[in-house]
């Protein structure tokens, strides 16, 4: 159930972020540490020990925020079918990304479930959220930058872009990089003047 309210939790905060952008001092405030990452593990499913809930916790440490782990009950365990999506900006989209690349992989068995979420450390809905490597390119590069400068994320791929400039730039970069993932929804999330 954990899993469910922080999906639900980050659409909210997605939808809120979706309607403005922030500035660096806000964004700051909002983003999580770049180390450490834990496992949100599915209390619910059947097929979820507490031996294979400990081996998914562990995983979880190698595994870059925001990410989700799916797979399909009932598949034989010879296919080798898990999906591991990970480095996305928000819960929902590495939730989204998991089950659908399950999904297409599955070959038999039920519809693919979620069996673990990755967050951050001390994770909590917030109106801005970056993947790990969007979290870095902010911390180091992009606050060096002189403003105006502007940053811009696409959701469903997990890339972003920045650059100085209004906007322009960085949506241009970002829609680049959506673009080899077959993705077109890059948005301006950090903008300072």
């Amino acid at each position: 159930m954990r899993i469910i309210e922080l999906a639900i939790a980050a659409t909210l905060a997605a939808t809120a972020a979706t309607a403005q952008t922030v500035d660096s001092r806000a964004a700051k405030g909002m983003l999580f540490s770049e180390k450490g990452a834990e496992a949100q593990v599915a209390e619910n499913l059947d097929f979820v020990d507490d031996a294979v809930a400990k081996a998914l916790k562990a995983v979880a440490s190698q595994i870059p925020y925001y990410g989700a782990i799916a797979v399909s009950p009932g598949e034989p365990t010879s296919s080798n079918l898990m999906s591991t999506m990970a480095n996305f900006h928000s819960i929902e989209a590495a939730t989204q990304a998991a089950l659908d690349n399950c999904n297409a992989r599955r070959t038999t068995g039920k519809p693919c479930v979620i069996v673990a979420a990755i967050t951050p450390k001390r994770y909590k809905a917030q109106p801005l959220t970056l993947s790990v490597e969007a979290t870095k390119a902010f911390n180091g590069d992009y606050r060096k930058l002189s403003s105006p400068k502007a940053m811009a994320i696409s959701d469903k791929a997990g890339v972003f872009g920045y650059d100085r400039g209004d906007g322009g730039r960085a949506m241009s970069r970002c829609q680049a990089a959506a673009a080899e993932r077959k993705a077109s929804d890059c948005r301006l999330v950090i903008i300072d003047k």
